[in-house]
């Protein structure tokens, strides 16, 4: 692949996944002028996929560990998105409304504070596959089988530990993702 040098940085020839991000600095000879720098920043590669099982401690709760990844997505992915409901199965006044909403309909979309809203109410989540759904691609898959086990699917880079906690890689062609 070849290269075009703009300034110390070479920009490669195929700029697919590259991002080019301008801003501005005051110069320091001149406080009233200003100039315009490039840096370039590599684009997520969406190519990448991963799969992980969510390890929880017995005083654990399942659902606070989903919530915290949706939390995490929601305060981190831009644009539009929603989540995608194919399977629930989940106890509680909320639980149960959207229960018998996935048993009346093949799926259904809720907004990443709707999904918020099931994962902190009373009741728990026994069965539920959702995936956030962002510019019509499935950027991440949570699913959740017999209120025990979460698996995780992603695109691009594994989010911060913090949001995750501990966890188990996967064989991602498991899930056939």
């Amino acid at each position: 692949m070849s290269s075009h040098c703009f300034g110390s940085q070479k920009i490669p020839e195929n700029r697919e996944n590259v991002t080019i991000q301008q801003r501005f600095k005051p110069s320091s000879l001149n406080r009233e002028t200003s100039m315009t720098y490039q840096t370039l920043a590599a684009a997520p590669d969406i190519s990448k996929k991963w799969a992980v099982t969510l390890s929880c401690s017995e005083t654990e709760k399942l659902e606070w560990r989903v919530a915290k990844i949706v939390e995490y997505l929601a305060e981190n992915e831009t644009g539009l998105h929603h989540w995608v409901i194919s399977d629930i199965d989940a106890t509680g006044s909320y639980g149960d409304r959207l229960t018998r909403l996935g048993n009346n309909s093949e799926t259904f979309s809720l907004s990443p504070d709707e999904l918020l809203t099931l994962l902190s109410s009373e009741g728990q989540a026994i069965e539920l596959e959702t995936t956030l759904v962002k510019d019509e691609r499935e950027c991440y898959k949570i699913i959740i089988r017999d209120g025990l086990s979460v698996d995780v699917l992603g695109s691009g880079e594994l989010f911060p530990a913090l949001s995750r906690g501990t966890y188990i890689p996967m064989d991602r062609e498991l899930f056939i993702w």
